[in-house]
């Protein structure tokens, strides 16, 4: 049984990895106040002494108004942090999986969707952090798996921590009877994240290197709220829960679309973002 030592083990992916492959693997949640992973001293010695196969490091500062209020604490965490769970990794011989954002082409002007050999230009503070913790570990540890992921989404689980994703900021627009404003023209893969946590073994056996991972999908913003709506049983609906917002991203359109071609060719496939919303909605039975 493989032992794999998880970093921000109380977050909305973690908390889910770690339920979910608790009878497969030996797992190790490291909460925030289990490890400072800004103290390079205390990383390397846990990592030492737990000796796991391997570190699924999802430990970071990923809202992207925080890191732009305190960008010494977002470089500290998503850079150095980063920096000492790689350098950690190689002295244990650990294989270590880091995940990444599709953000960091927040500022790439040609269309998408990326494929993993076009460079990426952030342009927040979030993504470019995320970039250079990816280049710091490339430096340290050829044992990488760089996942670059896109925009998860799910329901509330008890115990478990939610981010804001698309499925439950329509929810809680339905339920609270206020109307969300969703952007036409902005782009980008959602992909659930039971998906997600389902691939990540097959992942686990793929030469290293840096992968697009997630689901991909050529619908606006305001169109995958609407199928949200719709898969909820709602359409009804529709005009009292979601509104088009078309002058967000209105002189550049914002597209952060992915390609996951190379983890395709691995036999490694996630369902487009319209279909995975409607297994999510089916999975937890929350058809109105």
């Amino acid at each position: 049984m493989d032992k794999i030592l998880v970093t921000g083990a109380a977050g909305f992916f973690a908390s889910r990895f770690c339920e979910y492959y608790k009878d497969k693997y030996e797992i190790i949640p490291l909460k925030r106040n289990d490890l400072d992973i800004r103290d390079e001293n205390k990383v390397v010695n846990v990592i030492k002494n737990i000796k796991p196969n391997y570190v699924l490091h999802t430990a970071a500062i990923a809202d992207t108004g925080k890191c732009e209020q305190d960008k010494e604490t977002s470089y500290d965490i998503n850079v150095l942090g980063s920096r000492n769970i790689a350098k950690g990794c190689s002295l244990s011989g650990a294989k270590l999986i880091q995940l990444s954002t599709e953000q960091l082409f927040n500022g790439n002007t040609e269309e998408g969707p990326y494929s993993e050999d076009v460079k990426p230009v952030p342009n927040t503070t979030y993504g470019a952090h995320k970039l250079m913790a990816e280049d710091e570990i490339k430096k340290i540890l050829e044992e990488a798996y760089i996942l670059r992921l896109t925009w998860m989404f799910g329901f509330p689980e008890r115990f478990k921590k939610v981010n804001a994703n698309i499925i439950w900021n329509v929810m809680k627009a339905a339920l609270s009877n206020s109307i969300m404003k969703i952007p036409v023209n902005e782009y980008r893969g959602m992909t659930y994240v039971y998906d997600l946590i389902d691939n990540i073994p097959k992942i686990m056996e793929l030469p290293y290197g840096t992968y697009h991972t997630g689901s991909e999908n050529n619908f606006s913003t305001y169109d995958i709220a609407e199928h949200v709506v719709k898969e909820l049983g709602l359409s009804y609906r529709i005009k009292d829960i979601i509104q088009k917002d078309e002058d967000k991203f209105k002189e550049y359109a914002r597209d952060l679309r992915v390609s996951n071609s190379k983890l395709k060719s691995f036999g490694v496939v996630f369902a487009d973002t319209k279909e995975a919303v409607s297994n999510c909605i089916n999975d937890f039975s929350y058809k109105v």
